[in-house]
């Protein structure tokens, strides 16, 4: 069974600018459970590019949240752009945050680093994640073939198929 575990741990500074060591725990907890990915076309789309001999979309890399709360994953929205994937649908998207909005969808394969298996998600949310440092989230439409584990206690959390 593959399976990444990942150990949390950090720096930040105190009020007086000194630099101290941030316990695991308290560093989870304030990044939550983040895995590098590539961001590509979603398999049926990309096959149906190379049949027409059309160029695929260059993959994009970075952070992605692994979310329990979200029902969908997402891909942010100037990635989706940049990538010039291609709109396959509206929803409306709510959080806890933000009220009702038009959101379009994207057809997005996710590669989470460490792990041999590639994930589809034909219908992601494009999102503003950008500002939180995220270029997507993996939400339950993924994780419902995976196991997490969230140890909080020890600031660790793990992955698997």
């Amino acid at each position: 069974m593959p399976l990444l575990n990942a150990q949390y741990g950090g720096q930040g500074l105190t009020p007086d600018g000194k630099q101290v060591q941030i316990p695991p725990q308290i560093a989870l907890c304030q990044r939550g459970p983040c895995v590098q990915v590539t961001i590509e076309l979603a398999d049926q789309i990309a096959q149906e590019l190379i049949k027409r001999k059309e160029p695929l979309p260059k993959p994009s890399a970075g952070l992605a949240l692994i979310d329990t709360g979200s029902i969908s994953s997402c891909v942010d929205e100037e990635v989706a752009i940049s990538m010039h994937l291609p709109v396959v649908g509206n929803i409306n998207l709510a959080s806890a945050s933000h009220s009702s909005h038009r959101a379009n969808q994207y057809p997005i394969k996710v590669t989470i680093q460490g792990l041999p298996m590639a994930f589809n998600a034909p219908a992601a949310i494009g999102a503003p994640l950008k500002v939180q440092g995220l270029i997507a989230i993996i939400g339950r439409d993924i994780l419902q073939i995976c196991c997490l584990i969230y140890n909080g206690s020890i600031g660790q959390f793990t992955i698997c198929l």
